[in-house]
């Protein structure tokens, strides 16, 4: 009930009213599914007994009511303004076995990203000590691999690279594909602060974009990852040629977890030629905004990410992204191996837009927003 005591602290005594007629106006018989949710959402706090029809209906609604709520949402679960700052690192790129659609660091697919070996661990804690200067509080690293079986060596080094991170004062994250019980265990040991591991897309769909790895393997790890008390970063990509209802499924499945996920990454897919989707459209950033809003409705409480993608819009676009309940963003040159936005320009945005750097959560549980609530920017 923190949440929620957070919440009720910080309106102020002139606001109650309007709260009250809000919440009142939005839940008449003429209310969309987003304003009925959204009040449901702050009256009550976060559930995981969503129905996929429930997600849908808030999904659907008319995008500008859907904009408002989540930032409804966003505005009493979160310090509005907070945006974190992220980097991710590729420390060990290409020649992966999987056929991930979307891929270009698949083995299978004649893309021109040619396999490496693992980066030396002077060279991680460089970029993880630039990072920090640039304004990043997560560093993550990402490996193109099936799982980390039979990769002792390579799993022990990275142990000691997200030992030595945290002591930078930094927060830490490893995407490495599939883990083993014991794996994730030792990750937490070492001081890892969450886990990235995407469910890319909604069971019904996940078939057609990749066949190597089960939707119940990625809903393993995820459990081995929740099990060892690591937080969970698990989110998907839209522009994968989905439809509406598999994007529902996607949120569906997260929102209804034991657990929602600490962060959730919302990528807008970059078509790389020589992969199978190298011909996909890009989508549009009212289909970012419906993502990201709904996201935030349905799980008041996690990080939404505006991940992959994101250096297609312009500021204001990713000014909606941000309105509608997004505060995460990955800075840097790379993620992984596609371009991201200049960080010159990045921190033009935030000057712009009014934004505040999200300090580091260091305490091995990922803030849920719940202080930055109790004290509250406006």
């Amino acid at each position: 009930m923190l949440w929620m005591r957070s919440i009720r602290h910080t309106l102020k005594p002139q606001s109650l009213g309007f709260h009250f007629c809000w919440y009142s106006s939005s839940t008449s018989s003429s209310a969309s599914a987003a304003a009925v949710e959204a009040a449901r959402t702050i009256q009550d706090g976060p559930r995981n007994d969503w129905t996929r029809p429930q997600i849908k209906s808030i999904y659907d609604s008319p995008i500008l009511d859907l904009l408002f709520h989540g930032a409804q949402v966003h505005r009493h679960a979160h310090n509005f303004r907070e945006v974190q700052q992220c980097t991710l690192l590729s420390i060990k790129t290409g020649g992966c076995s999987e056929d991930c659609s979307y891929c270009p660091q698949s083995s299978r697919y004649g893309t021109g990203v040619k396999a490496e070996k693992m980066m030396k661990k002077d060279t991680v804690i460089e970029a993880a000590k630039k990072a920090k200067e640039a304004g990043s509080t997560r560093f993550c690293m990402g490996a193109a691999w099936r799982d980390t079986v039979g990769r002792k060596t390579n799993f022990n080094q990275i142990l000691e690279h997200v030992k030595e991170i945290r002591e930078m004062g930094m927060e830490v994250c490893c995407t490495l594909g599939m883990l083993e019980k014991q794996q994730a265990e030792d990750l937490k040991k070492a001081g890892l602060t969450a886990y990235n591991h995407n469910l890319d897309t909604s069971r019904e769909f996940y078939p057609n974009i990749i066949t190597t790895r089960s939707y119940d393997e990625r809903l393993q790890t995820l459990e081995f990852v929740r099990d060892a008390g690591i937080n969970v970063c698990c989110g998907g990509i839209i522009g994968l040629g989905e439809t509406d209802e598999d994007r529902v499924g996607l949120l569906h499945t997260l929102a209804t977890l034991p657990s929602h996920p600490e962060s959730v990454p919302i990528n807008a897919l970059i078509a790389v030629k020589g992969t199978p989707l190298e011909d996909q459209k890009p989508i549009e950033i009212w289909e970012m905004i419906r993502m990201i809003a709904t996201a935030r409705i349905v799980m008041p409480g996690a990080m939404v990410r505006l991940s992959a993608g994101r250096v297609r819009f312009s500021m204001p676009e990713q000014a909606l992204c941000f309105l509608a309940g997004a505060n995460s963003i990955f800075t840097g040159e790379k993620l992984l191996t596609t371009a991201n936005n200049d960080f010159d320009a990045d921190q033009r945005m935030f000057e712009v837009l009014g934004l505040i750097p999200k300090p580091p959560s260091l305490d091995d549980a990922e803030s849920d927003g719940s202080e930055e609530v109790a004290s509250s920017l406006g």
